[in-house]
């Protein structure tokens, strides 16, 4: 599938992916291919059986890099035919484990941690033995309108009006964790999924947060609270959600062109 920079500029300006089970309102008008990149080869049965899958992903742009996180790893990367192409196996938590840095737990102008409302939020969680997973069940319930079209939100915002789609439970998961004192950080990238707006497997930009404890991060994702699985994600950026993160964001994956993903078993 090809995409132009602005294509990428745009989907990402609108994180689309919310789980499936919830009920999602967006406009008429709204093309999912804008927002997802088709697989190509026969692996979607494969990403939903095994726990760890490889991809092999390319884009027109020479500078086209991926990161290793603790769950992605690349294996290969190589140019051919004017394109970049990256080999990257994805799953459990297998290295990369990097310790937390001061921006992990700062305060920023989208979290806004001295907020009465997010202090006031965060009280809910004084009596769970597992705080991580209890901010995930808990930003799933309260923003119970999950809508589509919404641009990156202060968390203060987003706890005001309990609306929004991946970005705004990102923003305010990783607002909750740091005020209960647990580095967190937000990641951008794509999922994958059978379905997403009448197109069938396609992996869809999405945003979602890591989270550390006991000395090794965990994935977190408010959209589909207990229902992660690291192999379909594909991380491109971690970010600390600093005051420049909508723009360092956005350039981020304004960079990617011509983006394609193929499933490719043999490449371990």
């Amino acid at each position: 599938m090809r995409k132009s920079a602005a294509v990428f500029l745009s989907a990402f300006t609108v994180c689309a992916c919310l789980a499936p089970t919830a009920p999602i309102h967006a406009a008429d008008t709204f093309d999912a291919s804008l927002f997802s990149v088709k697989l190509s080869g026969p692996g979607s049965g494969l990403i939903l059986k095994n726990a760890a899958s490889t991809f092999v992903i390319s884009s027109s742009e020479d500078a086209f890099t991926l990161p290793n996180t603790p769950f992605q790893r690349v294996s290969a990367s190589y140019a051919r035919g004017g394109r970049r192409y990256i080999c990257l196996v994805t799953g459990p938590a297998r290295g990369v484990q990097d310790a937390p840095s001061r921006g992990d737990l700062d305060d920023t102008a989208f979290l806004n941690l001295d907020s009465g409302i997010i202090q006031k939020l965060s009280e809910n969680f004084s009596g769970e033995s597992d705080k991580i997973a209890a901010v995930e069940r808990f930003v799933y319930r309260y923003i119970h309108d999950k809508t589509l079209g919404i641009p990156i939100l202060p968390a203060e915002k987003i706890a005001q009006e309990r609306a929004g789609d991946c970005t705004e439970h990102s923003v305010l998961t990783v607002a909750l964790l740091r005020s209960l004192g647990i580095p967190a950080r937000a990641v951008v990238g794509m999922i994958f999924t059978e379905e997403f707006g009448g197109l069938r497997n396609v992996f869809v930009f999405h945003m979602w947060v890591e989270a550390y404890r006991n000395g090794a991060w965990v994935m977190v994702d408010s959209t589909r609270p207990g229902g992660v699985h690291p192999n379909r994600y594909i991380a491109f950026a971690r970010h600390h959600l600093q005051t420049g993160m909508p723009l360092s964001y956005l350039r981020t994956v304004a960079s990617i062109k011509n983006l394609t993903v193929a499933y490719n078993e043999t490449a371990r």
